[in-house]
Order: structure tokens, then C-alpha cells, then sequence
């Protein structure tokens, strides 16, 4: 695969995952919503790591106006770091393998696409299978 300059494109990967709680059968591009720059692009974001995808495929609650939610990607497999938060354990979610040709990489972990991506594999996932990754803040 090619960039836009004809070089050749090295450090893309062939596939990226995107969490998410909801099915479907395409992607649509939104509005992110984060702490730091590169969360509020709009369009789908996704890593190349399918662990780190993991996290946003899981429903949580908000227990009060202080509610945290963040992923400590520090280590693997990734910490799920609540505070004032609950884990709906029994929610299924969903991890979505997607061709990476339309994602340009915003930071050292994320990738967003800003078209409509249909996923080439959609994976149920379990929140308790991942019970310890879970810790409080």
C-alpha cells in the first residue's frame, strides 16, 4: 500500500480494532469526546492493538458527577481505571476489525477514519471475561 506521496506506507498495519457497545454492520464517523486533542477528531477512531480496543467495547455507569473512566495503556493488557463508575458486567460489546486503508494515525496509539468503515470481523465481547483489568482510582 501506498501514501499519498507514492512512499511506501511501513508503519500502517493491515487491520485496526474499534471497541464499542453497540452492533452494526458499518461505522459511521462522530464526534469524539476526550481529554486530550487527538480524542475529539471526528470520524471512527481505532488502534492496532485489539487489547486496547477492548475497553470501549464495555458499557459503564456513572455513580456520581465525579464518574471517571480511563485506560491505562502503560502496560498489556491495559488497566480499565473507574472512579464513581460501575461496569454493566452482563452487557455484551463489540470489537470490530477493520482494513486500516482509509485511517491516518493521530497519536502513538489512535487512528480515525473520517468515511464510513464496514468491518471486515465483528467480535462479541464479555465484560467479565476482563473482571481483572478493572481497578478503582
Amino acid at each position: 500500500m501506498r501514501n499519498k506521496g507514492n512512499e511506501p506506507n511501513l508503519g500502517k498495519p493491515e487491520y485496526l480494532y474499534h471497541g464499542s457497545r453497540q452492533k452494526t454492520v458499518r461505522l459511521e464517523p462522530a464526534q469524539g469526546i476526550g481529554h486530550g486533542e487527538a480524542d475529539n477528531e471526528y470520524g471512527i477512531y481505532a488502534v492496532s492493538e485489539r487489547d486496547l480496543a477492548v475497553p470501549f467495547a464495555i458499557t459503564y455507569y456513572p455513580l456520581s458527577p465525579r464518574a471517571v473512566f480511563s485506560v491505562d495503556t502503560s502496560q498489556r493488557p491495559p488497566r480499565i481505571v473507574l472512579r464513581d463508575t460501575e461496569v454493566s458486567w452482563h452487557e455484551k460489546g463489540y470489537i470490530y476489525t477493520l482494513r486500516s486503508e482509509t485511517f491516518e494515525q493521530i497519536d502513538a496509539l489512535q487512528w480515525v477514519s473520517r468515511v464510513p468503515v464496514e468491518p471486515v470481523l465483528i467480535e462479541e465481547i464479555t465484560p467479565e471475561l476482563y473482571r481483572d483489568w478493572v481497578v478503582d482510582s
